[in-house]
């Protein structure tokens, strides 16, 4: 089997991307759940940010599954487009949150610039997986992939805008009087924070199975405290505030 054929590194690797993507998914699809019950369309995007989000480590998990069971392994337009395709829309959901909630008239200028980046980035995606998969990125190995330059670019604007309007969206909430509102705020923080910690790890670092399983535990608390920070169970709320 092509199990036994991967190393500790691996098999690790894929195992707890396959750990974190389930978790990141799972609140992403709770927090859907709950904002439709509640009829608020912004928190709908709000989970579906979450669960693209996390398609950045899809490419690893598809490739762990189908090389693991049926000893197939994706090609490089297969992988890069998984693990790329929907971070643009990612980007667009949070911003549509973020303006919504922060003030509905930034979508007038906020959110369509970041629409139309967001659709010239995927038209080129999608164009230059068609032309030369080099020009997004190259695979690495069986689970690891190195991105192009350009990509890279939209990477890391996507990982700055992430943090930078997360982080002004938490600090506002801690500033208002609402102690639980504070309590979701300051989780908020923390899940912005620890994401992007634990992106930029996953990338720069040469991995170790522990510095692998130390960066997917990062990444996994930060979408438990993302959940948090919007829908804070009742009975931790009123811990958190005695």
């Amino acid at each position: 089997m092509a199990l036994q054929d991967l190393t500790q590194l691996e098999v690790l690797q894929g195992i707890f991307g396959l750990i974190w993507v389930i978790i990141g998914i799972i609140i992403g699809v709770r927090i859907i759940i709950k904002a439709l019950l509640l009829k608020r369309n912004e928190l709908i995007t709000v989970g579906l940010t979450y669960i693209f989000a996390t398609s950045a480590w899809w490419g690893v998990v598809v490739q762990f599954l189908t090389y693991s069971f049926f000893n197939i392994k994706l090609d490089a337009f297969s992988y890069l487009f998984i693990a790329n395709i929907f971070i643009p829309l990612a980007l667009i959901c949070w911003i549509y949150s973020f303006c919504q909630i922060i003030n509905p008239e930034l979508k007038k200028n906020l959110f369509v610039i970041y629409f139309i980046i967001s659709i010239i980035w995927l038209v080129f995606l999608l164009s230059s997986l068609l032309i030369n998969t080099e020009l997004v990125g190259t695979l690495e190995g069986i689970f690891d992939s190195k991105h192009s330059t350009i990509a890279l670019i939209f990477i890391f604007f996507s990982v700055i805008s992430f943090l930078f309007t997360g982080v002004y969206f938490s600090l506002i909430s801690m500033k208002i009087g609402d102690p639980e509102i504070k309590w979701k705020g300051r989780f908020l923080f923390i899940a912005w924070i620890s994401f992007t910690i634990g992106a930029i790890l996953d990338a720069a670092l040469t991995l170790t199975p522990i510095t692998l399983i130390i960066v997917r535990l990062i990444l996994i608390s930060s979408s438990i405290a993302y959940y948090f920070g919007f829908f804070l169970p009742k009975k931790l709320a009123n811990f958190l505030i005695k």
